[in-house]
């Protein structure tokens, strides 16, 4: 039997995946948390061989962090990041961790137990991209990468002159790129952008250290 434990802070989700592991042949759910920083306790305490952890979780590091240090603690760990939110950066992040699949709970044709399967396989299930979203007039596809790099500063409230120092570009070549973003999405304002891309999940800013502990305790099986 593998030894699974799943992380989501998210009651309905994570009960979903309980009752997906307890359900499934093969598998047997030795906890469930809502914090990705206590997993590591956790596969050490009960040899767990794999975890399906969600990006957004309580603690003090998300789910793709917390995956980067099992990853380095357990080598031989099978991991899967789970995500309804489509944020861009999530997929590249999640590969840079080590991880072995990623789940997209909205917008994945697999169903769960075939990414476990899969993965127990030692085969690797990925998106074969992030998810389109529609930001005004225009779509998440036809920003640049650049411009995405310009707009996360954005939707962190940096200045023009503090995204040209973060990033390397003159104040001037910072203006530009924010007048092209408006101009495809139709938006009045900087404001109003950071805005509209935060409410849609398509960039979630990483501001003042968010990650704080929440005083939650981790449910355990």
């Amino acid at each position: 039997m593998t030894k699974v434990l799943v992380v989501d802070d998210q009651r309905i989700a994570r009960e979903y995946m309980e009752n997906v592991v307890r359900g499934s042949e093969g598998y047997r759910l030795m906890g469930s948390l809502t914090r990705a920083d206590m997993a590591a306790a956790v596969c050490r305490r009960s040899a767990v061989e794999l975890v399906i952890m969600d990006v957004c979780t309580h603690g003090r590091k998300d789910g793709i962090d917390a995956a980067a240090e099992l990853r380095e603690q357990f080598p031989k760990l099978k991991i899967i990041v789970v995500t309804s939110m489509p944020e861009e950066s999530y997929v590249k992040r999640a590969k840079a961790a080590g991880v072995d699949s990623f789940w997209n709970k909205e917008t994945s044709p697999e169903e769960l137990v075939t990414v476990m399967d899969a993965t127990m396989q030692g085969r690797r299930i990925w998106p074969g991209e992030t998810p389109a979203v529609k930001l005004g007039i225009a779509t998440s596809t036809e920003l640049t990468e650049t411009e995405i790099r310009v707009l996360r500063m954005v939707c962190e409230g940096l200045e023009y002159s503090e995204i040209a120092e973060e990033l390397h570009y003159t104040r001037d070549n910072v203006k530009y790129h924010i007048r092209n973003i408006l101009q495809k999405t139709g938006y009045a304002n900087k404001t109003q952008l950071a805005i509209a891309v935060t409410g849609k999940r398509f960039i979630i800013p990483r501001l003042f250290d968010e990650q704080e502990d929440s005083g939650e305790n981790p449910i355990t099986l």
